[in-house]
């Protein structure tokens, strides 16, 4: 090549199964073998990454892993070494003479094992008989590196005390002791060409030694921190170093300083050599890899977020490293590498491995994409670092892998800044003084310096959780989280809380559960009376809200809110209001069953607390399997078997369809079906029903589907006038259901009272469907449908079983529920519904298969697809909308003419039921992965069209009939209506409908705010509260809401209240209202009257600064102010209530004084 090229990876699985992080891996011809802080060791195939086995007898941390000779050898922090056998997995010898960690050991090739500990000792042992042989001490600290397999009767170690020794490995006798260097040895090598020995050290030199008169022929010279590894390669050394630098020493001329590779940007932790090429590790994350003939990079890895502290090579077609990290990245070969003379041939040839290599992965790149956004310089506690200038600090950190404590931040949410415990200290290039920041919110900038593990931080850390527990008062904080991986080591309640009790001293709340049931109570009133007792809301059914276990994170009124629009939760303020016993989330003095809650269970999937859960059925089920009276039957759904493997912390759709089978039937299941089954029935309804309504002229169009549950309560609630244009077919939960009970029960002689029908689903609202009354029996009262569990309650059932990975094999699902087509597995995801129903219509119409099976323009994870179908000379328009918030918006022009489609499939969840709410809560890039693995699937069934299932054809043949028949309509079709609230509360389309109804600009007071969080809201309530006490209306609405600025021409009086977001950012509903008022000419609003209160918190540099900037542009625009305006400070003793009440006294004294039609001339 005539210059360099250097790509990132672009194929790229992990390989998941560890709790803990992995500390060390090697591997053989065949397996790779990883040791973990989980105290256990995995081994894991090289020809397509699955956990072939999991080896559990270590009680400790498992901290090194070696292969010898059919056996596997490992040591862990307790100083233990064991040894199994590889072929039948069998435990061999216990070698436990240690007392304190194994810090190295090594095999030689007279299967003597070597071990070098924290305890300063050597020891010898017989790797076949586990005997101790000799013990060698010498060293006065831990021993680093051992060196053995040298032709004469001695071996080499070296210790974190400065020096090195030679010893006699039969006498147990110093033969030489090399001690120049000033610091630590990390590491040794022998050349025994030469005969010389090389270390190197933290002292920053590379030393060579003599080793039979101990002198130092050589000291190298070069790095500007310490050297952690070397590689000799015929007269050339390379030495890695803290320095982010690989350093070239020719060592034909010693003296000369050495050349260096650069590119890391963080200390290099692992160097290793496999044929022509190095492969090197740092706190980047990166894994480079550098040709040794033309001494340049030749390709750079990212998948890591943590440091990569190892790289095995073990074949031409994979390279492995692991770091900090629970996962091993698994990458393309070093001979693809160097064959590519270009980024399309080496795309060709990675393809070509591909093939060779099944590959699952959990993260993709883009090949040789070059960063688009700027990068910024920034040091980090001393280090520097480069990083995109669009992350956050908290991103930014934990990119370079500095961990750093989270419990209110979520990637998908945004920053909130509310439980402070990402705390770090930074300060610019020209300032002195650090300053303390929330690190989520707070935008990096060039020169940046940060650090994150100060005393000030550590106390500030400590003295965040003391607020917390003493916010949390009589609430409990720990609760048992079952697969909460959260994203991106974002740490759940568990394992953060842990770690402040453990500095703090504090206790956990133990308190009994009382569940919600009487309510003739209100739910405030059960909130500010009841404290002291803990109680669960479940009268939603599917969803529970534990309110003890808030913890003001907000993250659920957030993706409620933000996410899915559905703004039912909101937070009360402690500061606004004075009942400090309040919990962050409620439901507006509802209980949960009677607010717009469509049961999606988003919150419950973002909650890191657990306040918000499923409802758990796993003892019902249990109980029922106990009695052993019924014949338990379980369907699983379309996405529950990619997303199942999560639970064994696998990629998505590791777990083969026959593994899942088997998975249940361990569970206890006696028959195991298949929905995917019901899905193509649901197509065969659907698709015919959609061509009786493009037939019939009076037919109402468009058609929605109603498969999805979430959505269907959302018609009910907020939309019925559509409820006419939902599709009459049963989702395929309550169409299975329905053919196990009236079908398959009879084919088999059994009672439906003896049969107990489960299901597998994504998704919360599962639950609360099965109640429905029209999935009763109308004779015996009958559920078509006993019990839905989410895959994190199998998940639960799991781990209390203890089934492994590792048990699970093949098993073929029962039949006649077992078959199914690739159209039912695109239900998983957006769309799929969508093209499954295209494919069978078309056949339905004309006889034969849809021309192009793939759809492409319904594929994808876009909140909203459109598309137009050519169908028999009609333009048939589709649309498919996914996430609550894209519903809203795609319904806003909603029986207008601008409204112009035929067949319209809806998800509530974004991405489809693969992002579902009763998914596992893991990375939050896991779902691109989830729809990826539905596809791959989908592509390799037998039968990729419904109409195409043999077992479907029989069905019809031997019950139904005939689709969208007399019989069909009885068992497969259903009605929907309007949702009838049981509290005297009436729904709320808008936020605050009912206070604005019938107000005018002519006749009433405005107040317009801007909230994140939901607290400058509770502040613009309680001003509209004293704005009616003097017995003036006013209306109250998101600054968003209202509109254009300009329209503030119509209004005389306006009250603006607004918190200021992250580091002096708007709140989200008022961004766009101040976008547009930015625009507006000087002197526009001369007639308009107004006052400011803001929200903010003086931790950020831009202090209130929404609120300063509204009141400036204002008076530009020639408003009159009749209210300084009013600035409040979260981190005042009182909160915001330090400010806002005098400034209310004051706005009360004003508002007194307006007469009724004054204000208006």
């Amino acid at each position: 090549m005539s210059r360099t090229e250097v790509y990132n990876s672009k194929y790229i699985y992990a390989m998941n199964g560890h709790s803990k992080n992995v500390n060390s891996i090697t591997t053989d011809s065949k397996f790779c073998y990883s040791g973990s802080n989980d105290c256990s060791i995995r081994v894991w195939s090289l020809e397509n990454g699955y956990c072939t086995s999991k080896l559990a007898s270590h009680e400790a941390p498992v901290l090194s892993v070696a292969v010898h000779k059919g056996k596997i050898v490992s040591g862990d922090s307790h100083g233990v070494l064991k040894s199994w056998k590889i072929s039948t997995e069998r435990e061999l010898n216990t070698f436990q003479s240690h007392t304190a960690r194994i810090s190295t050991f090594v095999i030689d090739k007279h299967q003597r094992l070597f071990s070098g500990s924290a305890d300063h000792t050597i020891k010898l042992w017989d790797l076949n008989d586990g005997n101790l042989k000799r013990t060698y001490k010498g060293h006065s600290d831990t021993v680093s590196h051992i060196i053995c397999n040298i032709k004469s009767n001695r071996f080499f170690s070296s210790s974190i005390d400065n020096s090195a020794i030679s010893w006699d490995i039969e006498t147990g006798t110093q033969i030489q002791k090399f001690s120049e260097h000033k610091d630590w040895i990390f590491s040794m090598l022998y050349d025994s060409n030469k005969k010389q020995l090389y270390t190197c050290s933290q002292d920053r030199m590379v030393k060579v030694w003599d080793p039979k008169s101990g002198k130092c022929i050589h000291t190298l010279f070069g790095h500007e921190y310490g050297v952690i590894k070397m590689i000799l390669h015929k007269n050339f050394l390379y030495t890695a170093s803290w320095d982010s630098r690989i350093g070239i020493y020719n060592l034909k001329k010693p003296l000369q300083m050495p050349k260096f590779l650069s590119g890391h940007s963080g200390k290099l932790r692992c160097l290793t050599r496999y044929e022509d090429h190095l492969y090197s590790g740092g706190n980047d994350g990166q894994v480079r890899i550098w040709s040794l003939k033309a001494h340049k990079c030749k390709a750079v890895y990212k998948g890591h977020v943590k440091p990569v502290t190892s790289i095995i090579v073990p074949n031409k077609y994979v390279t492995l490293s692991c770091g900090e990290e629970k996962k091993i990245f698994r990458w393309t070969s070093s001979s693809v590498l160097s064959s590519a003379k270009s980024k399309q041939s080496f795309e060709t040839l990675a393809l070509k491995e591909k093939n060779k290599i099944e590959l699952h992965r959990d993260h993709s790149y883009d090949l040789g994409s070059k960063a688009s956004e700027q990068e910024v310089k920034i040091i980090i506690n001393g280090e520097p670092f480069r990083v995109s200038s669009k992350l956050n600090l908290l991103e930014a950190c934990r990119k370079v892998g500095f961990d750093i404590a989270a419990l209110c931040y979520h990637p998908a949410l945004g920053p909130v800044g509310t439980c402070k415990c990402c705390v770090v200290d930074v300060k610019s290039e020209n300032s002195s003084n650090y300053k303390r920041a929330c690190a989520c919110a707070t935008e990096v900038w060039n020169g940046m310096d940060i650090k994150t593990d100060s005393p000030q931080v550590r106390e500030q850390l400590m003295s965040a959780i003391a607020d917390l527990r003493k916010k949390q008062k009589n609430r409990s904080l720990i609760m048992k989280m079952y697969g909460n991986t959260d994203n991106r080591g974002d740490l759940s309640l568990e394992n953060y809380i842990g770690k402040g009790e453990s500095r703090l001293g504090t206790t956990k709340f133990e308190l009994n559960d009382k569940v919600i049931e009487d309510k003739t109570d209100s739910m405030l009133d059960l909130l500010i009376n009841r404290f002291s007792t803990k109680f669960i809301d479940k009268t939603n059914l599917a969803i529970q809200v534990d309110h003890t276990k808030c913890i003001d994170c907000t993250r659920c009124v957030n993706v409620c809110s933000n996410l899915q629009g559905m703004n039912v939760y909101s937070t009360i303020s402690s500061t606004v209001f004075s009942e400090s016993l309040m919990p962050a989330l409620n439901t507006k003095g509802k209980f949960l069953s009677d607010t717009m809650c469509i049961s999606c269970g988003q919150c419950s999937l973002y909650c890191p607390s657990g306040a918000i859960t499923e409802i758990d059925h796993t003892e019902n089920l249990e109980v029922v399997m106990k009695t052993k009276k019924k014949l338990v039957i379980v369907g699983i759904a379309p996405s529950c078997r990619i997303s199942l493997a999560e639970i064994f912390k696998l990629t998505p759709g590791s777990l083969t369809t026959g593994q899942c089978v088997h998975l249940l039937k361990l569970l206890g299941f006696n028959r195991i079906f298949d929905v995917q089954f019901t899905a193509d029935l649901t197509i065969m309804e659907e698709g015919t029903e959609l061509l009786h309504r493009i037939k019939d002229p009076n037919s109402i169009l468009p058609m929605f589907t109603s498969c999805c549950p979430a959505w269907v309560n959302m018609v009910e609630k907020q939309y019925p006038n559509i409820i006419p244009h939902l599709s009459s077919c049963r989702s395929p939960q309550q169409m299975f259901g329905s053919v196990i009970k009236n079908y398959y029960a009879k084919r088999v002689n059994v009672d439906p009272k003896d049969i107990f029908c489960v299901t597998v689903m994504p998704c919360t609202a599962k639950k609360k469907e099965l109640l429905r009354d029209q999935f009763r029996n109308p004779e015996t009262g009958l559920k078509d449908v006993d019990l839905a569990l989410t895959v994190r309650e199998i998940g639960r059932m799991v781990a209390k079983r203890g089934i492994e990975f590792s048990e699970l094999e093949e098993r073929e699902f029962d039949n006649p529920l077992g078959f199914s087509t690739g159209s039912a597995q695109l239900f998983a995801g957006s769309g799929g519904v969508m093209e499954a129903a295209v494919r069978s219509a078309y056949w339905l119409k004309f006889g034969e298969n849809f021309p192009a099976l793939v759809y492409n323009a319904v594929r994808g994870l876009k909140g909203i697809k459109e598309a137009v179908l050519d169908f028999d000379g009609k333009q048939l328009r589709l649309a498919a909308v996914s996430g609550g918030k894209n519903i809203h918006k795609f319904l806003e022009t909603w029986g207008t003419s601008a409204f112009n489609y035929d067949f319209i499939e809806i998800m509530a969840c974004p991405g489809g039921c693969i992002g579902g709410g009763g998914q596992p809560r893991s990375n939050l890039d896991i779902v691109p992965i989830r729809i990826k693995s539905v596809y791959q699937r989908e592509q390799k069934m037998k039968a990729r069209s419904s109409h195409d299932n043999p077992y479907v054809k029989k069905l019809y043949q031997e019950w139904l009939k005939k689709p969208y028949g007399e019989k069909a309509m009885m068992y497969l079709h259903t009605t929907y209506a309007p949702f009838k609230f049981k509290s005297s509360l009436q729904k709320e389309k808008q936020k605050h409908g009912d206070i604005n109804k019938g107000l005018t600009s002519k006749n009433s007071f405005l107040i317009l705010y801007g909230s994140q969080t939901g607290t400058a809201e509770k502040a613009a309530e309680k001003i509209a509260d004293i704005t009616k006490s003097k017995k003036k209306k006013v209306r109250i609405m998101e600054m968003n809401e209202f509109g254009k600025p300009i329209n503030l021409k119509k209004e005389k009086f306006v009250i603006f209240v607004t918190s200021t977001f992250w580091d002096g950012s708007f709140p989200e509903n008022a961004l766009q209202f101040w976008e547009d008022l930015k625009n507006l000419q000087p002197m526009s609003l001369t007639r308009l009257k107004y006052c400011t209160f803001g929200l903010g918190s003086s931790t950020y540099t831009r202090f209130n600064n929404a609120a300063k900037q509204i009141d400036d542009k204002l008076k530009e625009l020639g408003a009159t102010e009749i209210l300084p305006i009013g600035l409040s400070d979260r981190e005042d003793k009182n909160g915001y209530l330090s400010t806002l009440n005098p400034w209310l006294q004051d706005y009360e004294k004003i508002i007194r004084k307006i007469k009724k039609r004054k204000i208006w001339k």
